[in-house]
C-alpha cells in the first residue's frame, strides 16, 4: 500500500458513503498487513483495529431496506415487523442525509492522515503524513463545514506513533516489541478520536437537534419561502445549546452508548456499555502487566486509570473523548495478541471487487506555488446556502466536496517543537 494510493481512496469523490468505508477498510487492512512484514504477528498494530470499525462504519452508513444496520437496529429496539417501514423512515428524517455523508468525510480524512503516515514510515519519506488542512496558509479557504467537522489535534501523537512503530520495527524482544505497537495504538487512536470529535457529535447529536430545533424552522421556512442554515445548528457546541437541547442530548447519547453502540471485532461485537472482558484465549493477568517503556507507560496513563476494573469499566457516553479513549485504550490492551484481528475483513469476491474499486480514480495533483486567488472557495464560507428545499444543505456540500484543494504534506519534527 503505497501513500498514492492512500491518496486515491481519499480523493475518490464518486462512491456512495457505504462502499467508501468498505474500501477504507480494505484499505486498512493491506496497511495492517504491510506494517505486519516489518513488525510481526505476535501482537496486533492499529491498523487491525481500524479496518473492523470501518467495515461497522460502511454497514451503518448502509440504510437501504433491508440493511443490516437498520434490521440490526430496528431488532434491539424490539420494532415489530409491521411497523418496520414507518422506523426506517422516521430514522431517516432524524438522521437527515448528513448523517451518512458527514461521517463519510471524517472516515475518509481520518484515514488519508493516519494510511499515509505508514504508508510513508519506510518508503524514503519518513516521518510524513498528508493532512487535510482546512485552516492552513497554504491551502484556500475552506467551506464552512470542513472546519466544523474535523477538529484540530496534537500532532505530537501523530509523531509518538512514528517513532514508537520505527522503535518496534528494530526490537528484538517479543514483548518489547508488542508494548512499543501498543504505546503506537495509543498515540494514533489519541489523534484520530480527536479529530472525529466534532463529527461524532454531529452524528449522535442530530437527531434530538432536528426535533428541538430544527423541524420546526423548516416548516416556518416553508411557508415564509426564506431558507436558513442547518449546518450552524448541527454541528454547533454541546455547550451553548439551549437547556432543554443540552438535556436531551445527553440522556439520549447516553442511551445509545449503553443499550444500542457496539465494537465491531472478529470474535464478536463488543458493547461499549458493559464492562469489556477477556476474548477467548487471552489471560488478563498477563494482558495488564506492567508497562516497562516508559514513554508507553506515560502515553497510557493519560487514559487509563491503574485500577483494571475501573479501566475495563462500561462508557457512559460514547461522545465523552476521555471515557470513549479509557475503553479504547483497555480494548488494545485486552486484545493485543488477538491474531484473528489480521484476519480479512471480507469475503475473497467481495475482496476483488475493492481491490478493482481502490485503483479506480485519478491520483490528486499538488497545488504549485500560491494557492489560486481566483478560486470560489473563499466565498463559500460566506454564502448563504440557498438550494432546493428538498435538500439537506450541509448534505449538498458534503456531497460535492473536493479534498484536492486541502491536502498538504506534514512532516512530523521528532524534536518536538
Amino acid at each position: 500500500m503505497t501513500a498514492d494510493d492512500v491518496l486515491r481512496i481519499a480523493a475518490c469523490k464518486d462512491r456512495n458513503p457505504a462502499l467508501e468505508a468498505m474500501v477504507i477498510a480494505h484499505g486498512y487492512h493491506r496497511v495492517a498487513g504491510d506494517l505486519a512484514q516489518h513488525l510481526g504477528q505476535d501482537a496486533t498494530n492499529w491498523y487491525c483495529y481500524a479496518k473492523w470499525t470501518s467495515k461497522a462504519v460502511g454497514e451503518s452508513l448502509d440504510l437501504t431496506p433491508g440493511s443490516p444496520f437498520l434490521t440490526g437496529f430496528g431488532d434491539r429496539l424490539h420494532v415489530p415487523a409491521r411497523l418496520r417501514r414507518l422506523f426506517r423512515a422516521t430514522l431517516l428524517t432524524l438522521l437527515g442525509p448528513s448523517y451518512q455523508l458527514g461521517l463519510a468525510l471524517a472516515n475518509r480524512a481520518i484515514f488519508l492522515e493516519t494510511a499515509s503516515l505508514a504508508a510513508n514510515l519506510w518508503n524514503g519519506t519518513p516521518d510524513c503524513y498528508v493532512k487535510v488542512s482546512p485552516e492552513s496558509q497554504n491551502t484556500p479557504m475552506p467551506p464552512e463545514f470542513l472546519s466544523g467537522l474535523l477538529e484540530e489535534a496534537d500532532e505530537r501523537y501523530l509523531r509518538d506513533a512514528a517513532l514508537l512503530l520505527s522503535q518496534a520495527r528494530a526490537a528484538t524482544d517479543p514483548d518489547e516489541r508488542a508494548e512499543l505497537m501498543f504505546g503506537a495504538s495509543v498515540a494514533l487512536s489519541a489523534y484520530e478520536q480527536k479529530r472525529a470529535q466534532k463529527a461524532l457529535e454531529l452524528v449522535l447529536y442530530r437527531p434530538v437537534r432536528w426535533l428541538t430545533r430544527v423541524s420546526w424552522r423548516s416548516l416556518r421556512s416553508l411557508v415564509t419561502r426564506r431558507p436558513f442554515p442547518r449546518f450552524p445548528l448541527f454541528s454547533a457546541r454541546h455547550d451553548d445549546q439551549p437547556w432543554l437541547t443540552r438535556v436531551l442530548e445527553g440522556k439520549w447519547s447516553s442511551l445509545y452508548t449503553r443499550h444500542l453502540f457496539s465494537v465491531r471485532t472478529p470474535l464478536s461485537d463488543i458493547k461499549v456499555g458493559r464492562p469489556l472482558t477477556a476474548p477467548p484465549g487471552v489471560d488478563m493477568t498477563l494482558a495488564w502487566r506492567p508497562i516497562r517503556n516508559e514513554k508507553v507507560r506515560k502515553l497510557a496513563e493519560e487514559f487509563i486509570p491503574d485500577d483494571v476494573e475501573q479501566a475495563t469499566a462500561g462508557v457512559i457516553d460514547w461522545v465523552s473523548y476521555p471515557d470513549r479513549m479509557r475503553f479504547i485504550v483497555s480494548y488494545f490492551r485486552t486484545y493485543q495478541r488477538v491474531g484473528a484481528l489480521y484476519d480479512p475483513p471480507f469475503d475473497p469476491e467481495l475482496t476483488a471487487v475493492l481491490d478493482a474499486e481502490m485503483a479506480r480514480g485519478t491520483l490528486p495533483e499538488p497545488m504549485p506555488g500560491e494557492p489560486e486567488t481566483a478560486r470560489l472557495l473563499p466565498e463559500m464560507r460566506r454564502k448563504v446556502y440557498a438550494f432546493p428545499e428538498e435538500t439537506d444543505p450541509d448534505a449538498y456540500e458534503m456531497a460535492r466536496f473536493d479534498f484536492e484543494p486541502f491536502l498538504e504534506a506534514i512532516p512530523l519534527d521528532r524534536s518536538g517543537k
